[in-house]
This record gives C-alpha cells, sequence and structure tokens, in this order.
C-alpha cells in the first residue's frame, strides 16, 4: 500500500503558497518515492504523465466533480499507481488541491474523497483555516469584486454557503477518513511551528525537510481594496474571475506602487458584516476550536465584535480618504510612466 497526505485546500489559507513549495521540491520528492501528480492526475506510470506540469490537479478535479469527467476514470489512475508503486520505487503520494473541500457534502467530491480513503494506506490530512472576516475579505479582493459586487454584497452572498463554515468541512473530512489523522490549524504565524507556514505544513504531514528549498515567494496576492472598490464598479474589464490580466496589467503600469497595489487596510468591513459573520460562524468556530486546537486562545477563530468606537464613523471617513490618496498616487505613477514612453 502506498501513503498519502492530502492537503485539501482552504481557499485563501496559503494553499497556492504550499503547491508552489510542493512544485519548486518535486524533483527531491520523486528521489525519495514521494510522488505528485501532473495537472491532469497523472503519475509515472501513466503513458500522458509530464513532469514539468508537476502540480495541483485541481482543474482536472473539478472536471470529476461537474461530471465531465467519470469517477470510473480517476479510480482508474489511482489503480494504475498502485499496481505499479513497488516497481516505480513509490512509497508516499501528496495531493494539494484547494476544490477538495468544494461542495465537500456532493455526490462526486464525496466519491473522490471515498476513493482516496480506500486506495490510499497511511493517510495524514492537513487543513489550513482562518478567520472569517479576513477570508472573506481575501476572497472579495481575489474574485468577489470581479462580479461587480462590494464587500458586503459578497459578504451577504458567501454567507448563504458553506464556503467559511470550517468545522462542518473538517466534520465531513473525518466522516470520509474515520481512522486517519486530520491536522485542523489556524493559518497564523504566531501559532505556525517557526511561525512559517511551509516548515508547519511539513511537521504536520511528516514531510523530511532536509535539504528542501523553503525559499517560496508569497503568491496569488489579490489587489488591494482601495483598488477593488473601484474596478467592481468596471468589472467588465475582467473575462472570468479568474483573470488575472487586469492586475498584471497594473503592475507594469504602475512599477513604482507596489506596495500600494496590494496594500491593506483596518476596518474594511462593515458594522452589519461583522453582525453576519459572528451570527453566522461563532457558533461553528466555538466547536472547531475546541475539537482541533483547544490550546490556542479562541481569539484566532472569534468574530465577536469590538465595543462601538464613538469615533467609528470618523474612522471610516479617515480610511476612505487614505484610500483615495493612494488611488491618486497610483495613479500619478501610472501617468509618469506614460509621459517617459511618450518623450
Amino acid at each position: 500500500m502506498v501513503d498519502l497526505v492530502l492537503h485539501p485546500g482552504h481557499s485563501k489559507c496559503g494553499s497556492t503558497t504550499i503547491q508552489d513549495f510542493l512544485y519548486a521540491n518535486r524533483e527531491i520528492f520523486k528521489k525519495r518515492g514521494v510522488f505528485l501528480p501532473d495537472l491532469n492526475f497523472n503519475f509515472p506510470c501513466h503513458d500522458e504523465y509530464n513532469f514539468t506540469f508537476t502540480h495541483t490537479s485541481r482543474d482536472y478535479f473539478a472536471q470529476v466533480q461537474s461530471g465531465s469527467i467519470s469517477i470510473d476514470e480517476l479510480s482508474k489512475k489511482l489503480d494504475d499507481l498502485i499496481k505499479s508503486a513497488k516497481e516505480l520505487g513509490c512509497r508516499r503520494v501528496i495531493i494539494s488541491a484547494e476544490n477538495l473541500i468544494n461542495g465537500i457534502a456532493s455526490k462526486n467530491t464525496k466519491a473522490i474523497h471515498q476513493l482516496f480513503a480506500d486506495r490510499f494506506n497511511n493517510i495524514r490530512i492537513v487543513y489550513y483555516v482562518r478567520r472569517q472576516d479576513s477570508l472573506m475579505q481575501a476572497a472579495w479582493q481575489q474574485w468577489g469584486h470581479k462580479d461587480g459586487l462590494n464587500l458586503d454584497a459578497y459578504i451577504e452572498k458567501m454567507s448563504k454557503t458553506r464556503f467559511a463554515d470550517f468545522y462542518f468541512i473538517a466534520r465531513q473530512l473525518k466522516k470520509y477518513y474515520p481512522t486517519s489523522k486530520l491536522h485542523v490549524f489556524p493559518m497564523i504565524s504566531d501559532y505556525l511551528i517557526d511561525n512559517n507556514l511551509l516548515i508547519d505544513f511539513c511537521s504536520r504531514a511528516l514531510i523530511d525537510k532536509t535539504n528542501l528549498n523553503f525559499k517560496i515567494d508569497t503568491s496569488n496576492t489579490g489587489v488591494s481594496s482601495a483598488l477593488c472598490d473601484s474596478l467592481a464598479k468596471i468589472y467588465d474589464i475582467y473575462e472570468t474571475k479568474h483573470d488575472q490580466n487586469v492586475k498584471n496589467t497594473l503592475i507594469n503600469a504602475a512599477p513604482n506602487s507596489a506596495s500600494l497595489l496590494t496594500k491593506k487596510y483596518k476596518n474594511d468591513l462593515s458594522d452589519e458584516s461583522k453582525i453576519k459573520l459572528f451570527d453566522k460562524f461563532e457558533t461553528s468556530n466555538v466547536k472547531l476550536h475546541k475539537s482541533f486546537f483547544p490550546t490556542l486562545p479562541f481569539e484566532v477563530m472569534s468574530l465577536r465584535c469590538e465595543e462601538n468606537d464613538s469615533d467609528q464613523e470618523l474612522l471610516l471617513l479617515k480610511r476612505k480618504i487614505e484610500k483615495l490618496e493612494d488611488l491618486n498616487s497610483i495613479q500619478m505613477d501610472m501617468i509618469l510612466q506614460l509621459l517617459k514612453k511618450g518623450n
């Protein structure tokens, strides 16, 4: 039998950084008998396997989830791997794909997990979470504003789904893998091993850290909420919610404004959104904390609203002015770049 390390997401919880780390070290892993699938979930036993494209099989799983690829095809690929594992020197497989928690109770996603549970031997699951207020903001900056939604509207929409219900997702994972080791942990630097996500991941997954490359640039960051506020009003510029062309255009057009393009602001969520998130997820977060990381202070997941500040309106006004000033600076950078090219 072959062991499995499963990293099933979550979106906006360091998944891309972990996947880039795995990709960067794929040669070392293979020499150690630790196999990673390619984009189409092929392994060295498959004729279509492409070592250069070793990375997350997220898009392949999405097609299985939608039904455009049958679960039988995935089953055959796993059977091929298990049958040839000894010959290939494969003792362990690492699978990372954040959409493996999407629709986790649905028929096809459940079938994927059941295949993994049946085909692999010792299974370790590493699942990172974060407070829903910061999660929702990050998701809005990455995708939500591209649908023309402001932050409050996006939170209203996503609060009606299971997207941010970590306890529900963790319970489903435990249900699918009842005898496996499931690590659920908040993605907060102060509590990660060595204050480092990648070292923490390796420690929880029992991955030998020797000679691995940990110098991975942070990736998949969204543009600042100041820009997203404006871009949401002209969202037709995006072809899809995964379109990165606008972000790349802004970076190229304002090369001196890198820190402003991705700047994080305090107090972006309205009081109404904070209350909505608290009402929706606080009870679930209490159960999550008690079940999986009870030694940490509950504040790492608590959505309890602070007392209203008598100067709250003034603080919100200052934030809006700060954003406008930053937007003006970015625009000035763009104008100067155009003038340079014109001259």
